[in-house]
């Protein structure tokens, strides 16, 4: 560009200086301004993604069993707090140890166990919180039986935030928990600690300890679903001693409130009334330590699932071919109120239903029922190896010869549905 496109003006030196003069005076203001840009910069909030800091094995110098910390943050002038996600499988536990700053637990799966020196080990389910104060000498882990997983928050001092102690003796871990303080003390009453069991059988309580935690560890079905198998299989033969803890695990890993309701509704028609009413008195005492009301549970009616018509005309034929000159009573009560509304119900899915159903025949011995149940859960979505597991899991709660009994008309299934 040439130099007759610009518009120069002859400027004087009084006002350079007085310009000169402007920028002096304004030089503070630019620098503060400056420092308040990079003050602003410096307190930008930060975000640490989920997974974007690996997770790491606990040692196993401070914690007996396995447990997974994944870090949320570290500390940051001028809180000098952290945080992190603590995951321990069934049986793992921390060392005994204090916090200068102390500790807030906040419990997001499974039962936490926490302990203060001193006191009965404290029972924490998800949406629970523990205040530890500094100094105060407390260790925290899962129950024997079931994993947990809390968010741990610590402050620190001069770079340490944690001082550990000794690790809790066997006997220690085993002490029942507390039955006083606990808002949660009525549903769980009735249980049996390892220590109880030990009492009588000790090989049982390392069964129970050793075996049963690898049991609920299998792949090929989720947690959900071997509870739905195992709270299916204890209704269906009333054995209430277990039913609380089952209720709760069941919670825990996934099962809804309007889920369990239904199971208890629905096995009263496969395990019978007194079986259901059972469970009733038990689910009761669970749902009221929970503070679970009548608004939070599946309404008595309403609107129902589509019905498979062709499914439930050759169902309803096959019923009443055989069974309607023999008891027309039964053929009334089968459609109606069990196909033509239980199974409809929307609260809890066919393939669950069918699930605790095929689970309870088995539990009970009801051989005879299990081909035509076996098949409907799999026309349901219940897949082979789902039904291979459900069988495995039954081995411990309805026991071998249950087991052993349905295995062929399981295996005849099988074959049958490739073909």
């Amino acid at each position: 560009m040439s130099r007759a496109n610009y518009n120069f003006m002859p400027v004087s030196w009084r006002t350079l200086v007085k310009a000169a003069g402007v920028i002096v005076l304004a030089l503070p203001a630019i620098l503060r301004a400056q420092d308040s840009v990079a003050e602003k910069q410096e307190s930008r909030i930060e975000i640490k993604r989920r997974g974007s800091q690996p997770p790491t094995e606990a040692p196993a110098e401070h914690f007996t069993g396995r447990v997974r910390i994944e870090p949320l943050f570290q500390e940051n002038d001028p809180s000098h707090t952290s945080a992190a996600y603590v995951t321990f499988e069934p049986g793992a536990h921390s060392a005994w140890h204090t916090h200068p700053l102390g500790q807030i637990l906040i419990v997001t799966a499974g039962m936490c166990w926490v302990q203060r020196w001193g006191d009965a080990i404290e029972e924490l389910r998800p949406g629970d919180a523990v205040w530890i104060p500094p100094g105060q000498k407390h260790w925290h882990g899962a129950s024997p039986t079931s994993a947990t997983t809390h968010i741990a928050i610590q402050g620190a001092v001069d770079g340490k935030n944690i001082d550990w102690m000794e690790k809790v003796t066997e006997k220690q871990y085993n002490m029942k928990p507390s039955t006083k303080t606990n808002a949660q003390s009525d549903a769980f009453s009735s249980l049996l600690t390892l220590d109880d069991i030990r009492t009588v059988a000790p090989a049982l309580a390392r069964y129970t300890k050793e075996t049963l935690a690898d049991l609920w560890k299998r792949p090929g079905l989720s947690a959900r679903d071997r509870s739905l198998v195992t709270i299916a299989a204890l209704i269906a033969r009333n054995q209430t001693t277990e039913l609380p803890s089952q209720f709760n695990r069941a919670l825990d890993n996934g099962v809804k409130l309007s889920e369990v309701s239904e199971v208890i509704t629905h096995l009263a028609f496969y395990s019978g009334w007194a079986n259901a009413m059972s469970a009733v008195a038990v689910a009761k005492g669970v749902f009221s330590a929970r503070g679970i009301g009548a608004d939070q549970l599946p309404p008595a009616s309403g609107p129902l699932l589509p019905i498979d018509k062709a499914a439930e005309t050759q169902r309803a034929t096959s019923v009443e071919q055989n069974v309607g000159s023999v008891a027309p009573g039964v053929v009334q009560f089968t459609s109606d109120p069990l196909f033509h509304d239980l199974w409809l119900r929307p609260a809890l899915a066919p393939r669950d239903r069918s699930l605790v159903t095929v689970s309870a025949l088995i539990a009970s011995g009801q051989v005879a029922q299990i081909t035509y149940h076996l098949n409907r859960a799999m026309d349901n979505g219940l897949t082979k190896s789902e039904a291979s597991e459900m069988l495995t899991q039954l081995l411990f709660y309805a026991g071998w010869p249950n087991v052993f009994s349905a295995i062929p008309v399981a295996k005849e299934v099988f074959e049958k549905r490739i073909k």
